[in-house]
């Protein structure tokens, strides 16, 4: 993938409206928000709640559409992160299924890293159960060193990461 290809943009209602998109086309409901009770799928109650979420992290200056030749594909964030160091930012990513193991992921972390770097921290941190070995490939391909945590959660434990911006 040829990473100038690859941009963030800051999520504002126009974008939200097409993550929206990007997300009932590419994604289940599980992998781009947090659960809602109901059947699955992206129900009309899910597409509400994806809205609602998004919508709030919008009003955050560092939550992105990420898009590949103008078209969102996913988003990312990047914020303080409440458990780490002054210096670290935690970070969050997902794209649409048929746009992953294209290389957009390598690019959207190194598009995050650069950002953090321009808001002073020195490190990103990150976590993913451990039945995403996407996600850890990711992270262990741009460096970053994983930690396994025994948690309850059903799809695992956590592994939290944690990544040089330099």
């Amino acid at each position: 993938m040829d990473n100038a290809r690859v941009q963030l943009r800051r999520l504002d209602e126009d974008l939200t409206a097409a993550l929206l998109d990007a997300a009932v086309a590419d994604a289940d409901p599980a992998e781009v928000m947090p659960a809602v009770p109901g059947p699955p799928g992206w129900t009309a109650d899910r597409r509400a709640a994806f809205l609602a979420f998004h919508h709030e992290w919008a009003a955050t200056p560092t939550t992105y559409a990420i898009l590949v030749a103008d078209r969102v594909v996913g988003a990312a964030r990047l914020q303080p992160a409440p458990e780490a160091p002054d210096d670290a930012l935690e970070a969050g990513l997902w794209i649409g299924r048929s746009h992953r193991g294209q290389g957009i992921g390598h690019a959207v972390v190194a598009l995050l890293r650069t950002e953090a770097k321009s808001q002073g921290a020195t490190r990103i941190v990150a976590s993913t159960t451990e039945t995403n070995t996407a996600a850890q490939r990711l992270l262990t391909t741009a460096g970053a060193d994983l930690h396994h945590r025994p948690t309850p959660d059903p799809n695992g434990d956590t592994i939290e990461a944690t990544l040089d911006v330099d």
